[in-house]
């Protein structure tokens, strides 16, 4: 299989990344059939996804509408309530000082959630504001409030680098959760009721408890489970990845204000989608590490999300929910419901 520009492969992640290569394909799953969805009937917030509409045309990278996530959830047969955008770096302002332009995105998913508000389309907003600025946070964060049209109900700063290919053109600064400044934004976040989430990969995760135990007034979303690892030194050794990641991960569990994202998982740890995926493989391969998370965490702080589109390399949009829900089938009808919806209405006040 032909390896593919990083960019076109993760665009979906709004990464802004030089050329580079991966050994997946950003759409591997778009010509697989959709699978019937098993219990369609479920109720479903979905709290991850991205849209990228370029004002430039000839901007690489794929575009990804609002209309685009529709079709995905039709297609799927399942019953998506409700949904949140997180931020992904692609409809900013064109002008204007760096620290304001995530507004132009904000502005954008606003907008979009106020034309589809009975599909629930965007129900929340998680936006990129740098929580660094010594001055006008308060302020800069009321304008993103006015922005998306009161649908704000977080902010994302990432960390997520390597070292290594075929993901070293992930420059983000490893060191930004321990910035004095960072965390007295991330504190004001909590004073005004919003959540702080962030990105990073599994060896970065006691950051994240770091700053979680610096600012326990907060709540701090873990996204994709911390992201672990199954390329560069980590490929064929998902057994070495679960060793590392399932005591950082306990480690993050004992913050009582940390909360976890059940999904993301497939593409950074070197699955791709193929002939042979379905939902059943999906859930035995995820299996033991949300399993795992939901032991740590206990299902009133987790909740399943899709990251779609970029996890689509892996899979179909139906195909994550099916394997989510055959994992959770030996669970109580409370517990399912926390993780599927109740748990994602309470965090972003859906």
């Amino acid at each position: 299989m032909s390896s593919l520009d990083l960019r076109a492969a993760l665009g979906t992640l709004g990464l802004g990344l030089a050329a580079s290569a991966l050994p997946f394909p950003a759409r591997a799953a778009e010509a697989m059939a959709e699978e019937p969805a098993l219990e369609p009937e479920l109720e479903i917030v979905d709290p991850h996804f991205h849209l990228r509409d370029f004002s430039d045309p000839e901007a690489p990278g794929e575009r990804y509408l609002a209309q685009d996530f529709e079709g995905d959830i039709a297609r799927s047969g399942h019953r998506i309530t409700g949904s949140v955008f997180i931020e992904c770096g692609i409809m900013y302002d064109a002008e204007g000082e760096d620290a304001v332009r995530s507004l132009g995105e904000t502005r954008y998913v606003g907008e979009l959630a106020q034309a589809h508000r009975k599909s629930g389309l965007a129900s929340g907003i998680v936006a990129k504001v740098d929580l660094t600025r010594t001055e006008g946070l308060e302020a800069l964060l009321a304008r993103h409030e006015e922005a998306g049209r009161g649908h704000l109900r977080g902010v994302r700063n990432s960390i997520a680098t390597a070292s290594f290919p075929p993901l070293s053109g992930i420059h983000n600064d490893p060191k930004l959760l321990q910035d004095p400044t960072l965390r007295a934004g991330v504190t004001l976040l909590g004073r005004k009721g919003l959540v702080f989430e962030s990105w990073l990969f599994h060896p970065q995760m006691d950051e994240l408890a770091d700053l979680a135990k610096a600012c326990p007034d907060t709540t701090i979303v873990l996204e994709h489970l911390g992201c672990p690892l199954g390329l560069g030194p980590y490929a064929g050794k998902l057994d070495t990845t679960f060793a590392e990641w399932r005591p950082a991960l306990a480690r993050l569990a004992q913050c009582p204000n940390v909360v976890a994202k059940i999904g993301g998982l497939g593409p950074f740890m070197g699955q791709m989608a193929g002939p042979e995926t379905s939902s059943v493989s999906l859930a035995r391969d995820w299996k033991p590490w949300i399993e795992t998370a939901i032991e740590l965490f206990g299902p009133q702080r987790c909740m399943f999300e899709s990251n779609w589109p970029a996890n689509r390399p892996a899979s179909t949009y139906g195909q994550i929910w099916n394997a989510f829900k055959l994992v959770t089938r030996g669970l109580s009808q409370s517990e399912r419901a926390a993780l599927f919806s109740s748990t994602a209405r309470s965090i972003y006040r859906i």
